[in-house]
């Protein structure tokens, strides 16, 4: 049921924004590599009506306790021991609805990719004033879930790292 009600919900999300077949790229967590899946293990994250969600994070970065970070909606925060590298997990709820939470962020074709992983529908981006990658997961009508990583450009093995994250969330069985 919840497989259904993840692919009920991307191929509504993906015909309501409107998107042009040739600009989506789709990731899996089946293409990420069995050296890097080695390196970490899930994290479940609860959305309420729409089930469970899951991703996997790599074990040299740590949970970090989300009661002492102020800051609207954060679910999650990881951060290797350095500080160096860090990934922020934030659940919000948009009034206004996700296609408008998606236009204040000052999203355009030029610094957006949208995607899906795993079936899900969802819309990656820089924020360069902030030194940030983000990715924007539409949940319902009027809740996202929002993936925040620092720094925007690491190295090739962060950028391995995000990608492996992006592409294992999934919904959980």
């Amino acid at each position: 049921m919840k497989k259904l009600f993840a692919l009920i919900l991307a191929l509504g999300l993906l015909f309501s924004f409107a998107m042009a077949e040739d600009a989506t790229l789709e990731l899996s967590w089946d293409n990420v590599s069995e050296e890097t899946k080695a390196l970490g293990s899930f994290y479940p994250i609860d959305m309420q009506e729409s089930g469970k969600l899951i991703y996997w994070v790599p074990q040299n970065m740590a949970a970090q306790d989300t009661s002492a970070i102020e800051a609207v909606g954060l679910v999650a925060a990881f951060a290797t021991a350095d500080g160096e590298y860090t990934i922020s997990v934030y659940g919000l709820t948009v009034a206004d609805g996700w296609q408008a939470y998606v236009a204040g962020q000052g999203i355009t074709e030029e610094n957006a990719k949208q995607f899906t992983t795993n079936g899900i529908y969802a819309i990656g981006f820089e924020q360069e004033e902030q030194g940030i990658d983000m990715v924007i997961i539409p949940v319902t009508d009027t809740s996202v879930l929002v993936y925040a990583f620092t720094p925007l450009n690491g190295d090739e093995e962060w950028d391995e790292v995000k990608g492996a994250i992006v592409s294992s969330i999934q919904l959980a069985e």
